[in-house]
């Protein structure tokens, strides 16, 4: 009887605990649903830094996908892995960064603090010791020259500089100083296009930075990196058809070329050290043709913008000059008479005369033209320029009457260029104008007249014939030869048009 009862009670004690065992496997089999609500296992991997010296923050973290991401305040973006991130400008001193994360009802929170220090600048020249030399500095229109020599055009030119270049000044020659580029190398500068620097100021050096090569739209660009504005010389090289920018003061630490894959007037970029302080930028063409290029400074970044080959001349159909800007300029004018004949015909009126008779001509071809001088007034050279360099010309004719020699005897025509790449178009001009049965005078090259000088675009002077000269001025003052001679012109700019398409295809 005992045992019975034993038995009983020891199945009524089991039958009680089995509604507490019920519930604690419900429990348990609620309790990892709850506590994955609860654990959204947030985690900040990027931006908890006790101290920073720059503005713009990043906070970069993971928390359960799905979750409801704030930053102090603001929603974030959440990527399906999981991850957010943003960019934050904090502000001078201590910044309070507060990551929130919300799912399901429950949230997790981490609060850091990040401190922004302002870094004291110091200018390099600042940390510069003391130079016991003194220094120049270039200002607009700036240019170098081979020597101090000098003619009527002024001394021979290696090419322009950007403002803002420090060389160190090593004599005065009448209006030039000699300034240093290198350790073996000098040049010369005008005066009036340098300021003096701050004696004991050192001239700056650069390591070399990253390359990006581009296109921009009607050019590709070379951007070069570089610590300083360094002084430069260009040259440009027919065979192989390359342009080469020496940097002076430069070392390389160039370990990175962006060059991308539309490119259309560069076929690659390269570098040499070419000395211990040369530093070359060696631009590969594509064309034979040029139509023109330009070396700048974009803060301490140079600069070089090489032109396309203009839409209107790849076009295979396309036929003479049609779409192309072409810029003429009558020279002289207003006080600036310019040669006068025997008879007392002005170079001036017959250059504009000439102009207009080539303006007509050119856009009977198709081509739009733009005018440095409309009328009898004496225009500066750099405003010449500035009005061709407004309109975005593709190519430039400057009409001249030449003087000097025997006065007895015809001296005949010539056409004058400043860079070898022009070389072709002044000979193609020549050529047809001896179709005239003139005197050749001479395809004359390298030559120091302003409006040769600019590489942006590609430039002839036309040096018609000699007002000294009593047959040519007998030939000048008939205005049916001077038409004539302005269609020679214009179909030598033909001829040239035709070349640079065969190039192409």
């Amino acid at each position: 009887m005992q045992n019975n009862i034993s038995k009983y009670q020891a199945m009524k004690n089991k039958l009680n605990l089995l509604p507490v065992i019920l519930l604690t496997l419900l429990a348990l089999s609620i309790m990892p649903s709850l506590y994955a609500q609860n654990n959204i296992q947030l985690r900040v991997v990027r931006g908890k830094i006790d101290t920073v010296l720059t503005r713009v923050h990043y906070v970069v973290g993971v928390a359960t996908p799905g979750s409801v991401i704030t930053i102090n305040n603001l929603p974030v973006k959440q990527y399906s892995t999981g991850s957010f991130g943003a960019e934050l400008n904090l502000d001078e001193g201590p910044n309070t960064i507060t990551v929130k994360a919300t799912s399901g009802g429950y949230e997790e929170v981490e609060t850091f603090w990040v401190y922004f220090k302002k870094p004291l600048i110091v200018s390099k020249e600042d940390q510069m010791e003391f130079y016991p030399k003194p220094l120049i500095k270039t200002k607009k229109g700036a240019y170098l020259n081979y020597g101090a020599g000098a003619d009527r055009l002024g001394g021979a030119k290696i090419n322009f500089l950007a403002e803002g270049i420090k060389m160190e000044l090593m004599d005065s020659v009448n209006n030039l100083y000699k300034v240093r580029l290198s350790e073996q190398n000098y040049a010369f500068i005008p005066k009036q296009f340098t300021e003096r620097v701050p004696f004991g100021v050192k001239p700056p050096f650069s390591l070399t930075g990253s390359w990006s090569v581009s296109n921009i739209g009607k050019a590709d660009r070379v951007r070069v990196s570089l610590e300083n504005r360094q002084p430069y010389t260009i040259y440009r090289e027919l065979d192989p058809n390359k342009l080469v920018i020496d940097i002076y003061g430069a070392h390389c630490n160039s370990n990175w070329i962006t060059q991308y894959l539309d490119l259309k007037a560069i076929e690659y970029v390269h570098l040499r050290q070419t000395s211990s302080d040369i530093f070359s930028v060696i631009i590969k063409l594509r064309d034979n043709f040029s139509w023109g290029y330009s070396v700048d400074y974009v803060g301490n970044s140079l600069d070089i913008t090489i032109r396309h080959t203009p839409d209107a001349i790849t076009v295979p159909s396309r036929a003479s000059l049609k779409g192309l800007i072409i810029g003429v300029d009558a020279g002289h004018g207003g006080v600036a008479s310019g040669a006068v004949s025997p008879s007392g015909i002005k170079e001036k009126d017959l250059n504009l005369t000439m102009s207009y008779m080539l303006k007509e001509e050119l856009e009977k071809r198709g081509a739009k033209v733009v005018m440095s001088r409309t009328e009898d007034v004496d225009v500066a050279m750099q405003d010449r320029l500035d009005i061709f360099k407004r309109a975005g010309i593709d190519l430039m004719l400057s009409i001249h009457c030449n003087a000097g020699g025997n006065p007895l005897k015809p001296m005949g025509t010539s056409t004058y260029y400043r860079h070898i790449e022009y070389r072709t178009l002044a000979e193609t001009i020549l050529k047809r104008l001896l179709e005239l049965n003139l005197p050749n005078f001479g395809l004359i090259g390298n030559f120091n007249f302003s409006l040769n000088s600019p590489t942006e675009f590609p430039t002839v002077l036309v040096e018609t014939l000699f007002m000294s000269s009593l047959p040519d001025e007998e030939q000048l003052s008939d205005e049916k030869f001077l038409k004539e001679m302005m269609v020679k012109v214009a179909k030598g700019l033909e001829d040239y048009v035709k070349d640079v398409k065969k190039s192409l295809k």
